[in-house]
């Protein structure tokens, strides 16, 4: 993953807005991504949750979920806080799914 200035945002399938790295942003565009983040994180544990009652994993929505636990969590300590608290459930949530389909392919 190219490190220079001039190098492309990164980007998650479904999020309109670029991941770009934290140094290439002001910390006002490191808040607002990180906002963003923070509402679509909920949302998509939250479908993930529905995909494993009906039993019909979409695996886009894993690897979206996995490249957003690991975004932006913004300048402001308070917002940083807030958002890590919400990345940790969703790696936890990822973990236990990792588990879950490893314990039905023995």
């Amino acid at each position: 993953m190219p490190d220079s200035p001039g190098a492309a945002p990164l980007t998650a399938p479904g999020i309109a807005a670029p991941l770009a790295l934290p140094a290439e942003r002001n910390p006002e565009e490191r808040d607002d991504a990180a906002r963003r983040r923070g509402h679509t994180l909920p949302e998509e544990m939250e479908e993930l949750r529905r995909d494993l009652l009906r039993a019909r994993m979409d695996p886009s929505r894993l690897s979206r979920l996995s490249l957003l636990a690991e975004g932006e969590a913004g300048h402001d300590p308070g917002l940083q806080e807030a958002i890590e608290a919400i990345s940790l459930r969703a790696k936890v949530e990822l973990a236990g799914y990792s588990m879950l389909s490893n314990s039905y392919s023995r």
